[in-house]
Parts: structure tokens; C-alpha cells; sequence
């Protein structure tokens, strides 16, 4: 076996992430593919590139090495392949189309309208842990196009070079039992979910974090509770009953666990999606555009807490 350009984004993966198992989500593989494949790497290297505890992934030496080298040849490769694509959508029209979200309800959307859009471009997803990442994959022209979720009051600003639509704001909900002895109201107060048990999930998301505390602050308290989780667990421990979580509006209910509004909508947040001004999919962006937000209303009107949220108060 010889040392290729994806053995590369494996080794760097698993040490952005910390992790084997969050490597596996960020590249789109199985647990076990990826630990196999590390295996493999290890052998032809020759040694362990990675020690592994209960808190993760730590480079070794070894690892050090490899990664220093890393990130300097799959960045001259993408850099490579971005011209010659580039040069193809020149002369063919746009034939790839590189598309990254954070984890959240219109990821799936945003791959499924660009493929009915573009059915002769091979379209990926690229799943960032943070809209920082996100967009610094955009910057970079790593994406073409990027679907990101901020907060009014806690802006990230897009970076220079990005034209940015603004698809909706929204309000926040909060995710809880069925049984649990609040979700039988129309609308939660925040305040009274203050003893609550919180799951997080395991993003990055600062200004997410930021924004809640200062609600809760507001609300006249201070959350004690906060469990950090795999986003993948967090339907099924609420659905047991244990703890409650912030959650999208558009967000689906099942597990037994319900989507309830926020009494006086404390906290919202805002969908964007960006692309780059130079790259070819500028011209195709704005038909993206156009049917994410139809999906996002279709989404929207499925889901019974936030069709009567929006019910209630009227036009906007």
C-alpha cells in the first residue's frame, strides 16, 4: 500500500477532531473504516501515530511528523484541484460542487436541492463542527458553497470575497420529554426550566453558548447543569427524561421527546447561506437559494409547535 492524499485527511481528521469517532463523522465513514484505516497508515509507517485514552486522540511523535507534512500536501492538493476545476466549469459549465453545513435540520435540504439543481455535478457535504470552521473553509475556497446558522446580537460576519442571503430568522425552542410536566403549555418560560438538566450536544458553537447564558441571565438564573453529549444521544436521553435542550424550530419531533416554544422568545437564530463571488457556482447560487427556502417552509409547516407559534402571532 502506498501513502495517498486520503490517507492524509484521515490522520489530520482524527487529530482535528480529537477523536476516531468524530473523525468517522467528519469524513462520512464508519468507526470501524476509520479505525482500520488507521491501522493500515500505522503499518505502513511504521509506528503508532496517534496514543488513545478516554479523552481522545493525542499525536505521537511519529504522528507529529506526518501531520507538519499534512497539511502542507493536502493543501497544495486542493489547491490544485480547485484550479483545474475551475478550468472545467470554464469550458463545461460547473461539473463539482463542494457544499458544507453545520449539523442542523436543512444540511439534508441544502444537498438534496443542489442535486435536483445540478444533476450532472457530483455534489458533496462537508459537515463543520463550528460556523468559524465553516466559513474559513469558504474563505479559503475549500467550499463552494456554505450553509451557516448565527445569532441576531452575537453576528458572525461573513468573510470578504462571500455574498451572503439571508434565508430566515427564527426563533429558538427547547427540546423535552413528552411526559415531562411542562409540555403540556403552549409556551415554556425559560425560567422555569432553570433546575433543568442541559444537553448541549458536542459543537463548538461559542456564540450559541453565549447567547443562552445571557438569556438564562436575563431569565434570573444561571444554568448549574450542562452536560456535553454526542449530538447523535441527545433525542434519545430526552426522550427518557433526562435533561432538556435548546433545539431549532423547525426541528422534528420523535423519540417521545416534543418541540415547545420559548415564552417571549428569548432567544433566535438566524439561517444564511454563502457562497464565494469569484467561484462559478455564483451564478447558480441564488436557484439554491430560492429552493432551500421552499424547503425550509415545507419543513417549517410540518412542524405543529412552530406552525402555531407562527399561528399566534400573526404576519410577520
Amino acid at each position: 500500500m502506498d501513502l495517498e492524499i486520503r490517507h492524509l485527511r484521515v490522520v489530520s481528521a482524527i487529530a482535528e477532531t480529537g477523536s476516531i469517532s468524530r473523525a468517522s463523522v467528519l469524513l462520512g465513514h464508519s468507526q470501524p473504516a476509520v479505525t482500520g484505516q488507521l491501522q493500515r497508515i500505522e503499518r505502513l509507517l511504521g509506528g503508532p501515530l496517534f496514543t488513545r485514552d478516554g479523552s481522545g486522540a493525542t499525536p505521537t511523535a511519529l504522528g507529529a511528523i506526518v501531520l507538519s507534512h499534512a497539511q502542507l500536501i493536502t493543501g497544495l492538493h486542493d489547491d490544485l484541484m480547485r484550479d483545474v476545476r475551475r478550468r472545467d466549469a470554464d469550458e463545461t459549465g460547473l461539473t463539482t460542487l463542494r457544499l458544507g453545513a453545520t449539523a442542523g435540520p436543512m444540511a439534508a435540504a441544502l444537498v438534496t436541492v443542489s442535486r435536483q439543481l445540478l444533476p450532472d455535478a457530483e455534489v458533496s457535504l462537508h459537515l463543520s463542527d463550528s460556523d468559524e470552521a465553516l466559513l474559513e473553509l469558504l474563505a479559503e475556497s475549500r467550499l463552494e458553497i456554505g450553509l451557516s446558522a448565527d445569532y441576531p446580537g452575537y453576528e458572525l460576519p461573513a468573510p470578504d470575497g462571500l455574498t451572503e442571503a439571508v434565508l430566515v430568522v427564527e426563533p429558538v425552542f427547547v427540546l423535552l420529554a413528552k411526559d415531562h410536566p411542562l409540555a403540556d403549555r403552549t409556551e415554556i418560560p425559560l425560567a422555569a426550566l432553570a433546575g433543568e438538566q442541559w444537553l448541549p450536544g458536542d459543537g463548538k458553537d461559542i456564540r450559541m453558548r453565549a447567547m443562552f447564558r445571557d438569556a438564562c441571565r436575563r431569565a434570573g438564573f444561571a444554568p448549574r447543569r450542562i452536560q456535553q453529549t454526542h449530538a447523535s444521544v441527545v433525542f434519545s436521553l430526552i426522550s427518557q427524561g433526562y435533561g432538556v435542550s435548546l433545539c431549532r424550530a423547525i426541528t422534528v419531533e420523535r423519540e417521545n421527546a416534543v418541540v415547545r416554544p420559548l415564552a417571549g422568545d428569548p432567544m433566535w437564530v438566524r439561517e444564511r447561506l454563502l457562497w464565494s463571488d469569484t467561484e462559478p457556482v455564483a451564478q447558480r447560487a441564488p436557484r439554491i437559494r430560492d429552493a432551500l427556502l421552499a424547503a425550509y417552509r415545507t419543513q417549517a409547516d410540518a412542524v405543529p409547535a412552530y406552525r402555531a407559534w407562527r399561528d399566534r402571532r400573526g404576519p410577520s
